[in-house]
Parts: structure tokens; C-alpha cells; sequence
């Protein structure tokens, strides 16, 4: 069948690769070509085992980086505690390594087999089924582009984000995200002093209501991420403003400080969010995704869950060959209770990234170094990962 999936993004590509052999696949990209920009991702758990299943994860890995782990700063420029990545590693069997989220995407592209068409600069305006308006009503279902073209298809898998178009169609009242409460924003530079001062260890400032990562992406260039809490109110994405972002976000910690002085005019702005969606599909529209089961950025999943729900999804297709809706509703019966999980480990997790009082960052500090003592770190890293 013809199948049609809205964004290029990891999701999108991820799911291109996998029904690629059995269907004829379009991929509808809104941005002109691969996105740079971007921040780095732990990659581990699900996602991980299906990159293994789908023969990809070499090619993830070759893009990937291995940090020794986190350390923590004050304003002042102290170092407050550290954390090592190695029991996490090991409970993770191995299975476990950082990557930049737009290598993921150029890894998936590498692998993209021949037969994909994917279509860039190819905004969607709207997706229809005429049979959600008439259930004896014939005809396929159809994506409206911004160029004025439509585009006819048996089955509309929207990889479109936590701000999905498709969304409102498919769970009526469940179109809008759902803010967390927290904002973030990230770039990257061109740095090498201080990358090499980095080193092999991500820095995060020990601070309250905002704070900062700052991070070698590679020997030359630098990764920064800075989120604050802000109210839980309006939808909204925000406008990114490099001077605002100075501003707030100056005296986190010295190093921070100095890649602020860097902060590009154009960078990712958004508010932390989840997608909550009580059906995954409707008629011939299928959910996939952030854009059914956004976890947040803070929960530190989102890949991962996208590319093991990608290939849940197709696995529940093929099963089920020519019953189309058999297998959309195999795929949610079997993968929504893991993406529900990591969403409820996501809104609990949120809140230690970015400490509301001094009290609650103290109560970390001290997490920090029980989480460091033998025994304790296999058994909370073993949780963390767990699928």
C-alpha cells in the first residue's frame, strides 16, 4: 500500500526504514534538507534494542560519543559533585552511548534504503479520510500541502511532533501539547578552548529555577542547554531572543557565561511539553511519535521511545498484513503501556533538572552522593533504564 508519513525527523525516518520493503513510502519533510543545530541525547533502552533488530545501531554508534560523565558547578565556579556514566553502562549491558539528535537523523538517512521518496520543504497544511465524515464514503485518504498540492494515500502516519497536525483529527479535544512547566533552549558553537576545557565530562550548574548544560560536542565545537521554570499556562511556542537568553541565563556558572557570549540569533526555543492522545489512530490516520506520546525533553527518552515505537508500528503492520486497522490497533495495544512508563518517569523527573528551592536542590546534592555509593548506583540505574 501507499503509505505516507508527515516529518523527516527520527520517528519519520526510523518507521521509512522499516516499511520500506513491504510498502511504497513517502516522506513529507517540512524543513529544506537535514537540521543542524541540536543537542545531545542519551541513547539507550528500547530504542536501542530495536536500532539493534533493524540493523542500524552500528551506524548510530559511528556518530556517537562516549562522556566519562557529569560534573556539577556553582556560580562561582566550584565544582559541587560529579557523577560517573560507568554503572550506568553497565547496567545498560554495554548498550548505552551520546549522540547529537541531528547525527541521529543523518544516520538514519545514511541507511535510508532507495525506494523512500523523501520530500523536502514539503509543508503539510492539513490531512483528511473522508471516511471519518461518512463512514460509507470511498476514496483515500489525502495530505494538503502549502503548495497548494494534495497528495492521495492509503494510510497517513503523522511523525509531525509534539504539535502535530494530525493530532486533533485522531483524539478529538487532545490536539493542544500539554506544557510542563519549563522552558528550554540549546545550541551549539564553534569553541575549541573550551571545549577541550570541557573535556570528556558534561558540565550542569548547580543552581535554583534555571539552569545550564554546557558540553564538548567534538574537539572544536560547544553544546549549550539552559531551562527555567516558567508557568504551566498557554501553548504557545516561544520566539527565540538571544538577548533575553543573556540575560536570564548569566551567572549560572563561568563557562556558561562564555558560551552565552556565543549565543546565536537563531537557536531552539520551546517550552517543555508532552503530547497525551487517548487513541493513537483513527480510520486511515496513525499516530507515531512524539506526536502520540511526546515524554518531554527532560525525560531523556524521547529517541529512544521514538525509534522503538517506530518499529512497533511496522512489526504490527506486517503482522497483520492486508488488515490495516488490526495491526494499527496491535501497535497500540502492545507499545502504549512503554510510552505511557517513560511519560510517568518524565513528569517525575522534570523537577530534578531544575530545582524550585534551595532546599530541593540541597535534597539533590545529597541524592547525588547516595546514587554514588556501591550497590545503590547499579540499582537506580537499573530502574532508569528499564523498558
Amino acid at each position: 500500500m501507499d503509505v505516507t508519513i508527515i516529518g523527516g525527523g527520527i520517528a519519520g525516518l526510523a518507521l521509512a526504514h522499516e516499511l520500506a520493503p513491504d510498502h511504497a513510502v513517502t516522506v513529507l519533510e517540512s524543513s529544506p534538507g537535514p537540521r543542524g543545530g541540536g543537542f545531545m541525547i542519551d541513547f539507550f533502552g528500547p530504542g536501542f534494542l530495536a536500532a539493534e533488530r533493524m540493523g542500524i545501531i552500528e551506524e548510530l554508534r559511528s556518530r556517537g560519543h562516549a562522556f566519562d560523565g557529569v560534573r556539577y558547578g556553582t556560580p562561582d565556579g566550584k565544582e559541587s559533585g560529579r557523577i560517573d556514566v560507568g554503572p550506568l553502562v553497565a547496567a545498560a549491558g554495554g548498550r548505552y552511548f551520546s549522540i547529537l539528535r541531528p547525527e541521529v537523523e543523518l544516520g538514519l538517512l545514511a541507511v535510508l534504503p532507495q525506494s523512500v521518496e523523501l520530500r523536502c520543504s514539503a509543508r503539510v497544511t492539513a490531512v483528511r479520510d473522508p471516511a471519518l465524515e461518512d463512514a460509507g464514503a470511498s476514496g483515500r485518504a489525502a495530505v494538503d500541502l502549502a503548495d497548494g498540492n494534495t497528495l492521495e494515500t492509503d494510510l497517513i502516519v503523522a511523525c509531525d511532533g509534539v504539535r502535530s497536525v494530525a493530532r486533533e483529527l485522531v483524539a478529538p479535544g487532545h490536539g493542544p501539547i500539554v506544557p510542563m512547566g519549563y522552558r528550554v533552549a540549546s545550541y551549539l558553537y564553534d569553541d575549541p578552548e573550551l571545549a577541550a576545557e570541557l573535556g570528556e565530562r558534561m558540565l550542569m550548574t548547580d543552581t535554583v529555577g534555571r539552569v545550564g548544560w554546557a558540553y564538548a560536542a567534538d574537539d572544536s565545537r560547544v553544546g549549550v542547554m539552559l531551562a527555567e521554570r516558567v508557568r504551566a499556562a498557554g501553548t504557545k511556542r516561544p520566539t527565540p531572543d538571544r538577548e533575553r537568553l543573556q540575560r536570564e541565563f548569566a551567572g549560572l556558572h563561568p563557562q556558561v557565561d562564555r558560551a552565552l557570549v556565543h549565543a546565536p540569533e537563531s537557536f531552539y526555543d520551546d517550552l517543555v511539553a508532552q503530547a497525551i492522545a487517548p487513541r493513537w489512530s483513527r480510520g486511515r490516520i496513525v499516530l507515531a511519535g512524539d506526536a502520540a506520546h511526546a515524554p518531554s525533553l527532560l525525560a531523556g527518552q524521547g529517541t529512544s521511545v521514538a525509534i522503538a515505537g517506530a518499529e512497533a508500528l511496522a512489526r504490527s503492520l506486517r503482522a497483520t498484513g492486508p488488515y490495516v486497522q488490526a495491526g494499527l490497533a496491535e501497535y497500540e495495544r502492545r507499545w502504549r503501556p512503554t510510552a505511557e512508563k517513560v511519560q510517568r518517569s518524565g513528569r517525575r523527573s522534570a523537577a530534578f533538572f531544575t530545582p524550585s528551592s534551595p532546599a530541593q536542590l540541597r535534597g539533590q546534592q545529597i541524592a547525588r552522593r547516595v546514587v554514588g555509593l556501591p550497590g545503590v548506583s547499579r540499582l537506580v540505574t537499573r530502574s532508569f533504564i528499564a523498558p
